[in-house]
């Protein structure tokens, strides 16, 4: 019986520290890739998901003081709708004019747990190369954005402008909505 006992500790203290690899680790400052998705999905013309091409990776910054930010980097991409070809990008300042009372196209923000739009502390880069837009301008686009959170939370309600060559639109909590999803269990260190 003793013997038996010993090998069920042994196995449990074998075991335990696996059972928390998913759970929140006391990571130390710095950054850290993380899975994550990003959906803005638009049922309309067949259902086309614009979102998920555009982003490219996922960064979470923890610094010294405890105050965390999550990094967006996105590319330019292409969906095709029916048979014609859309070169996509995020727009931080579209030609088209907003809808009345709707977040203002080419505003880059989040929203918090109590469903407000937050853009204070959201910061943007505009990328090198250009893409074309409804106009056929070259425009410079948003290729990182990022946003400070309070804790980790499985998804983030976010709210910014995907254009295109064709035609472009404001995903925001109203209407067709951009989620990020991020897998906390999928975690790398960057850097110190």
């Amino acid at each position: 019986m003793k013997k038996l006992l010993a090998v069920a500790a042994a196995a449990v203290a074998a075991l335990l520290p696996a059972a928390f690899t998913g759970c929140d680790r006391a990571e130390k400052p710095g950054t850290y890739t993380v899975g994550a998705e990003l959906s803005c999905y638009i049922a309309a013309m067949g259902g086309i998901e614009f979102g998920k091409p555009l982003l490219q990776e996922a960064q979470y910054t923890l610094r010294d003081g405890g105050e965390m930010s999550v990094t967006l980097r996105f590319i330019k991409s292409s969906v095709t709708i029916y048979s014609i070809t859309c070169y996509t990008f995020i727009d931080a300042a579209p030609d088209a004019v907003s809808e009345e009372g709707a977040v203002a196209n080419g505003t880059i923000g989040y929203y918090d747990d109590a469903g407000a739009l937050v853009t204070e502390g959201v910061t943007y880069t505009l990328s090198e190369d250009t893409a074309p837009n409804p106009a056929g301008t070259e425009v410079h686009y948003v290729d990182s954005i990022t946003f400070p959170i309070e804790e980790k939370k499985d998804t983030y309600s976010l709210t910014f402008y995907i254009n295109s060559n064709v035609m472009g639109y404001q995903f925001a909590s109203d209407g067709y909505k951009a989620t990020l999803t991020v897998d906390w269990s999928d975690i790398q260190e960057v850097s110190a």
